[in-house]
């Protein structure tokens, strides 16, 4: 009996291990494909919860908007028919208006002013978001500003008369161009390109490791280094579902997502320094920033209040400009 048992034991040390399954899995839906630095968040992000919760909780990621676009995914996450997701803050604006404190332009000029601020607003946001759209932010994602591509040099404010610029389809971005005393062109983004190769329009803005992607070098000459607004991005996550977590495990996400933002943060950072050097080899001038940038600052400043209602009210946007200006010093 005693070998037998012996034998026994020993045929089950033998046999390889087999991974405990966890005991929560988190879906995280993205748009962007496994190069971007969404998805290096995401990946990140993954691998530190995982971490915390020692294996008990595993994050699955669904890139390229598998799960469906970036606002029907949102709409998803409050009933908690999907657990995560990272998506562009304006596709939010719909569904919490309060976020777009985020959006407003030339709220920040560096990207350290801009870390500061995201950081700084998160607590006062996620009060908002959870009753506005039942989310809540880990973190904001950065992307690096939305630059100005063109077929001829803008230095200064004067260089955009008659130029037919693209602007992404909101109030925002569209009011902001105006103010710089153009009529701006609103069009979905997946006609962008062609309509630069045909010439419909003269340029666009989008950060530069868009430049890359889109292969804008083909139909464009010269990049501005306009700071009007960054591609900011949240890391969200149901608030219904979260709340059904046990503490340690909400402790691991939360713990989590705030390091995969930093890290995701960084890598941005690297590949823009990457594609500004790419976009001059391809034979893209970059201009830098206007020699008149404070005239565009001091005419987008101007128009805020256009914006207050849409963002949450007066009272809100008032208390978030407060807390952008001392973040930004």
């Amino acid at each position: 009996m005693f070998r037998k048992f012996a034998l026994a034991a020993a045929v089950l040390l033998s046999l390889p291990c087999v991974a405990q399954a966890a005991d929560v899995t988190i879906r995280l839906s993205h748009g962007d494909n496994e190069n971007n630095p969404t998805h290096k968040t995401a990946v990140k992000f993954q691998e530190l919860v995982a971490k915390y919760s020692n294996g008990k909780a595993e994050v699955k990621i669904f890139p390229n908007n598998s799960l469906g676009n970036e606002t029907e995914v949102a709409q998803a996450l409050r009933m908690g028919s999907i657990d995560a997701e990272i998506l562009y803050t304006g596709n939010l604006v719909p569904l919490a208006p309060s976020v777009g404190v985020l959006m407003l332009p030339y709220a920040y000029t560096t990207t350290g002013q801009a870390w500061k601020v995201l950081d700084a607003l998160i607590d006062p946001i996620n009060k908002r978001l959870v009753p506005e759209a039942g989310v809540r932010s880990l973190g904001f994602l950065e992307k690096g500003f939305r630059v100005l591509t063109s077929n001829r040099a803008v230095r200064t404010m004067d260089d955009l008369k008659g130029l037919k610029l693209r602007v992404s389809p909101n109030t925002i971005a569209i009011e902001t161009f105006k103010s710089w005393g153009i009529e701006p062109i609103p069009m979905d983004w997946a006609e962008v390109f062609s309509a630069l190769q045909q010439k419909v329009i003269d340029g666009q803005e989008n950060p530069y490791t868009t430049a890359i992607s889109s292969r804008f070098y083909e139909v464009q000459s010269y990049i501005t280094e306009i700071h009007y607004m960054m591609w900011t991005g949240p890391l969200l996550i149901s608030e219904r579902v979260f709340q059904k977590y046990p503490k340690p495990i909400q402790d691991a996400v939360l713990r989590a997502g705030k390091e995969a933002v930093q890290y995701g943060r960084e890598v941005s950072g690297e590949m823009t320094a990457s594609a500004q050097v790419e976009l001059k080899k391809r034979g893209m001038t970059l201009l830098g920033a206007p020699t008149d940038e404070e005239r565009w600052q001091k005419a987008a400043r101007a128009i805020w209040p256009k914006f207050y209602n849409d963002i949450g009210g007066a009272d809100w946007a008032k208390e978030a400009i407060g807390i952008i200006e001392a973040s930004a010093k």
